[in-house]
């Protein structure tokens, strides 16, 4: 009865795995590969290493150009600033977290805060500058953006994947180890 039940079972996964070929779905090293990734991991670093420069370049050609904007225009540009000072610093630490420990959940927020929120108010500093200084400092940035973007849904979708696989490893394949023995 239970080798029935089992059989059952495997043609079940089967049947809702598809897409793995039979190689992938057994292994013992299997649970122990690493799917961080190192791209990601430099373009973190180099981010958390730029990102004071930015942020005193910033602060201190916002406060020459200040006095000429409109309300509007400053009370927009202060906003997005907390916003980007607040944001940045839970977007690093979610992404390093994330990628290092292998935490999708930590990831996948790093990658919405970074595509949702970051991404638009890097763009509009970036639109709304005219100093050449100004435009070279946010196009590092966003650029340093763009990249995590990137190889953040590349890891995303790899570490998914793996979680996905070593599920179905313990869940149907390790059990059947222990039952035999």
């Amino acid at each position: 009865m239970s080798d029935n039940w089992r059989q059952t079972m495997m043609n079940i996964t089967d049947r809702i795995f598809p897409s793995l070929p039979p190689e992938e779905k057994v292994g013992s090293a299997f649970g122990n590969e690493i799917v961080s990734s190192l791209p990601l991991q430099m373009s973190l670093y180099f981010n958390i290493v730029y990102f004071p420069f930015w942020l005193y370049t910033f602060l201190s050609l916002i406060s020459f150009k200040l006095s000429c904007l409109s309300m509007l225009t400053q009370t927009i540009i202060s906003v997005s600033l907390f916003l980007i000072l607040i944001l940045e610093c839970a977007r690093l630490y979610l992404g390093v977290q994330g990628n290092l420990n292998e935490k999708i959940p930590d990831l996948a927020a790093f990658w919405m805060f970074s595509l949702i929120l970051q991404l638009p108010l890097q763009l509009v500093f970036l639109c709304l500058n005219t100093m050449p200084v100004e435009i070279a400092v946010h196009s590092i940035m966003c650029i340093l953006l763009m990249s995590q973007l990137i190889f953040g849904f590349i890891v995303l979708r790899d570490m998914a994947k793996h979680h996905k696989l070593r599920f179905h490893v313990s869940q149907f394949y390790y059990s059947q180890h222990s039952k035999t023995e």
